[in-house]
């Protein structure tokens, strides 16, 4: 009954406002990492930013989300971001302005906001919209994911009042996203199904892009089909706002535009075969068609062996219990998770799907490939350190790269500069986010006092001392707990604080998976499994790249070196897939005993990340992630 109620309203509001369905115009996306683009090697993480558009017409609709992990309503003024943007915006465009997760205040970190300067900040962006005649629109944070207590930070710290008083004052639309995520989050779902499909976390072997799977991220970055559940509030709340008695009739017209435009969505309609009131599996929605496709189900919460996804014509789609990397279809669709002892598959009646006569909305991304030609050097991860980086050759640096000292890892060390506010500044890129993540620093230092550095790791800054070591042939270490990364470039530099100038720098190493000088790729660590017997590491020269975990089960063994899997014999399966989930190829074929090629010759890989799974006899005998460096 509130949908038909919201309907009529929404319809109502509508017809008494003349729009052209016909005018073109841009969305401008500002926010931090939960709203922006990420590159194809961080997925699934994704942000909303990065899939609304396709919940409009994108013959219509332009998508330029400028919105970058780490900043707040503050920094992003600051780092002349809302400047620059200014140039790109046209009269008739919309700014969607989310902000609050980095904004909160603790008094630690530069880009906190005390709650007494947030409307001062987020004002900046409704002038900057206005004095170029484009739209602007609050949408309030999101909430964190804070398991069964179910507490709305973002009242607590409450940008969403605010937003909401800056709205009613300017005229300006307003999504109350934070509200829609919050009863979903503690009302309508429970929290295993919010922790697991909505949010960052990942388990072992579910994704090309994280082997060892994520569970340190959980509560505040989304996985694609989290932030396809925000897209789908944010548009319901956008036709809704058109029923606000505070907006003006020419600000109800412009909204109206950006209404008009939004594509139709269909029900989209997940099931078992099976029942069990605890069971995880994808919840309903409504989606337009051309929006990621993501299926979810946990076989182990309804205990039953999962046989595989099936469409509303019983075609098998998959047979993996995690289904993505399809788009939805341009109608209503059924999809049925079938297990071995449940009910048979039933057909489910359905229109014919419609064609779209209008393209994915174009977006702009703030998270494009890096240029860099960095020096790439392979160190080896540990299970405490999972990404190493050689400090060697900065992008900027007042010193020089040496290697006259013993018992240095990797090409050589950063010698800084004996002098005041001596720097280098190495260009990194982190391919997930996290809010604990731990740095290692290795260092020398033979002099007879401390070195104290002003370390900045993207636009978290500390002091650090650097304590004499025996002489300069004599590595230690110092360490920072509770880093906040994002999944976007970055830099990190060392400035000197003292006329002594800075240690030797060897190296430095973060504690997840995925973080790298730009231009080079992530060393691999695989924690090893109980079937792996074996691991392998590949030097920089070969076509695959990274540390492996690789099976004997069966007898099969795989050379990742040269692509080849030995076999006793048997039906062979090899599937292989890109980091985005797209299939590269799939073939199963009877095979001699001996060494098939995992990738035929007559198939050409692209450079990239990609995800191998090989079964004998319907068992899964590996999974294995590889790079491919050049072909």
């Amino acid at each position: 009954m509130k949908k038909l109620a919201a309907s009529l309203l929404f319809v109502a509001a509508m017809s008494a406002i003349s729009v052209s369905d016909t005018t073109s115009f841009t969305i401008h996306i500002v926010g931090d990492s939960t709203v922006c683009n990420y590159k194809a090697s961080a997925y699934p993480q994704t942000g909303w930013g990065q899939v609304i558009g396709s919940f409009f017409d994108g013959s219509r609709v332009k998508i330029n989300n400028v919105a970058i992990g780490g900043r707040s309503s503050k920094t992003f003024v600051q780092e002349g971001r809302l400047n620059s943007l200014k140039s790109s915006m046209q009269a008739g465009d919309f700014m969607l302005i989310q902000f609050g997760h980095n904004d909160r205040y603790f008094g630690t970190n530069a880009r906190q906001v005390p709650f007494d300067s947030l409307g001062y900040w987020l004002q900046q962006y409704v002038d900057a919209a206005k004095e170029v005649g484009v739209t602007p629109i609050f949408v309030t944070p999101m909430n964190m994911n804070m398991g069964t207590n179910g507490r709305n930070i973002f009242t607590e710290y409450n940008v969403v009042a605010k937003m909401l008083e800056l709205a009613k004052s300017n005229g300006v639309p307003y999504v109350d996203l934070n509200t829609k995520s919050y009863n979903a989050y503690s009302k309508t779902w429970n929290a295993s199904y919010v922790s697991r499909y909505q949010f960052k976390y990942f388990l072992v072997g579910e994704y090309p892009n994280y082997p060892n799977g994520v569970t340190n991220d959980g509560t505040t970055h989304f996985q694609e089909s989290g932030s396809i559940a925000h897209c789908q509030w944010i548009v319901e709340e956008l036709e809704n706002a058109l029923s606000e008695a505070y907006l003006s009739t020419d600000s109800k017209t412009q909204l109206a535009k950006l209404v008009s435009a939004i594509k139709p969505r269909y029900s989209f309609t997940v099931k078992a075969n099976v029942s069990n009131s605890n069971g995880l599996i994808t919840h309903n929605q409504e989606l337009p068609g051309g929006a990621p496709l993501t299926l979810h189900v946990s076989p182990g919460s309804f205990g039953k062996t999962f046989q595989g996804w099936y469409d509303d014509d019983c075609n098998l789609l998959s047979t993996d219990s995690n289904y993505y990397g399809q788009t939805t279809l341009y109608r209503a669709a059924t999809y049925t998770a079938i297990f071995e002892g449940g009910s048979a598959c039933s057909t489910t009646p359905h229109s014919e799907e419609t064609t779209s006569s209008s393209s994915f909305a174009e977006s702009s991304s703030s998270s494009a490939e890096s240029s860099s030609s960095a020096v790439c050097s392979k160190l080896i991860a540990t299970e405490a350190w999972k990404s190493p980086i050689d400090m060697v050759y900065p992008e900027e640096g007042v010193g020089t790269t040496d290697t006259n000292h013993l018992d240095y890892k990797g090409l050589g060390f950063y010698n800084i500069s004996n002098e005041l506010s001596s720097v280098a500044t190495f260009k990194l890129q982190s391919d997930q986010s996290a809010s604990d993540a731990k740095l290692m620093i290795r260092y020398s230092n033979g002099g007879s006092t401390s070195r104290p550095m002003k370390v900045t790791v993207d636009y978290g800054v500390f002091e650090l001392d650097f304590p004499p070591t025996a002489d300069w042939d004599t590595w230690d270490t110092v360490y920072v707990d509770s880093l906040w990364l994002d999944a976007v470039p970055f830099n990190f530099k060392m400035e000197s604080l003292t006329s002594d100038g800075g240690p030797n720098i060897d190296m430095i190493a973060f504690d997840i998976s995925g973080v790298y000088r730009e231009g080079c790729t992530p060393c691999e660590y695989l924690t090893p499994s109980s079937s792996a017997s074996e691991s392998a590491e590949f030097s920089s020269s070969s076509e695959t790249d990274g540390i492996l975990t690789v099976s004997k089960t069966m007898g099969v063994s795989l050379d990742m070196q040269n692509l080849k899997i030995s076999t006793p014999g048997g039906i062979l399966k090899v599937s292989v897939v890109d980091a985005l989930g797209h299939s590269v190829f799939s073939s199963e074929n009877a095979v001699a005993a001996g060494e098939v090629d995992l990738i035929p010759a007559e198939k050409t890989l692209s450079k990239g990340r990609y995800f191998a799974k090989v079964s004998l006899h319907g068992k899964t005998v590996a999974m294995v992630p590889f790079y491919v460096k050049s072909r």
